[in-house]
């Protein structure tokens, strides 16, 4: 044990001592809350601008008063007494969508695929619907027919209830990718510096002539390169829940969207993060012993930073964890933790994700202490 803690202090030393170490820990986190304020601010406008914006719609027809009571204020309409005028000024953009009047059938011309062509079709069906029921409403009225029995049997309401939002589930899920990725090249970094580093240095076989065995020295660099990677993981949640507290409280888009943040999921959170850092310090220890250079093991760990951003892409995908993605480390730290900040506690889940990553760093442990008694991988 204490040669153990004798090369835990070791390694940190050189960690503490070397900048781009530090500034691998400390700084990146700090694109969390940049970049959820960032986005944050990005959504609000998106949704702004969506309320105050107007399309412009073209038809071949004259609206009646009744009919233009009944448009939505997000529509202008423009007369053409042409329908070729109506397809030039709909290719030229002049124009979002178009509609043709053939006695009582209206044709709707547009872009469904397109963000502004979408809304302008809901928009334009409400205002036909609503044209609709006016126009039957008239007809029951002039035939002397009770409206209310027609319209009014049944009365609903309609209560908000907080809870998911999009914008919410996006912002939550990027600030734990970010925290993830931080975690994840902090371990790349020391894992690279603590083996290819010392075997280009030439200090890795001084430190074998000392009296202690191959397995302590793999643990205590295990042990140093898990630390900063917990430093990094205490630092970024920190920011993290400032940061969703911050943009909880400063923009409108978020007023209905509950952050389930209390001691109960920021344990939960921390406790699955930790096991994610015992796991990833392992792979990264594992990549990196078969390499001889810093630059060669630089090279060999990057696409392991790449995989972290894979589960947010599955997130946003709708993709379900359930089943063998349960089992993937990364994948199912990830969507776990955005399952217990948007409030859905799966406790099979959270053991599947407990019990697998236990039983990878086990193994990890096992395979890097074998590489570590290899003449061929330590000295080649």
């Amino acid at each position: 044990m204490n040669n153990i803690i004798v090369t835990l202090k070791k390694e940190l030393k050189l960690i503490i001592r070397d900048k781009k170490s530090l500034l691998m820990m400390a700084l990146t986190p700090l694109f969390i809350p940049i970049f959820v304020i960032l986005m944050s601010y990005i959504y609000e406008e998106i949704t702004t601008n969506n309320e105050d914006k107007k399309y412009v719609v073209g038809v071949n027809y004259s609206l009646s008063n009744i009919e233009k009571e009944l448009l939505s204020k997000e529509l202008d309409i423009i007369y053409y007494d042409n329908i070729d005028n109506i397809k030039k000024d709909y290719d030229k953009k002049k124009i979002i969508s178009y509609i043709i009047k053939d006695n009582n059938n209206y044709n709707i011309y547009t872009n469904t695929q397109s963000e502004d062509g979408s809304m302008a079709i809901s928009y334009i069906v409400s205002y036909l619907d609503n044209y609709n029921n006016y126009l039957g409403q008239s007809y029951l009225i002039d035939n002397n027919i009770n409206l209310n029995k027609v319209y009014n049997n049944i009365n609903y309401n309609i209560n908000e209830i907080k809870g998911e939002s999009v914008f919410g589930n996006q912002i939550i899920l990027m600030a734990i990718t970010f925290i993830i990725m931080s975690i994840t090249l902090s371990s790349i970094y020391t894992s690279t510096d603590t083996t290819a580093g010392e075997k280009e240095r030439g200090t890795l076989e001084t430190i074998l002539t000392f009296p202690i065995s191959r397995k302590e020295l793999v643990l205590g660099k295990y042990l140093a390169i898990s630390m900063s990677g917990l430093i990094t993981l205490i630092i970024g949640i920190l920011l993290s829940l400032i940061s969703l507290y911050y943009v909880k409280n400063t923009f409108t888009i978020y007023d209905n969207v509950i952050f389930n943040i209390n001691i109960k999921t920021i344990t939960l959170i921390v406790l699955i993060l930790i096991f994610y850092t015992f796991f990833i310090s392992g792979i990264c220890i594992t990549i990196a012993s078969f390499t001889k250079t810093f630059k060669e093991a630089q090279s060999a760990l990057t696409p392991i930073s790449l995989i972290t951003c894979v589960p947010m892409f599955l997130e946003l995908l709708n993709i379900n964890i359930n089943g063998a993605l349960a089992f993937i480390p990364i994948i199912n730290h990830t969507i776990v933790v955005n399952e217990i900040l948007t409030g859905t506690i799966n406790i099979n889940s959270i053991i599947i994700t407990i019990i697998s990553s236990i039983i990878y760093i086990i193994l990890l442990m096992i395979f890097i202490n074998k590489m570590y008694k290899s003449e061929k991988i330590l000295f080649s």
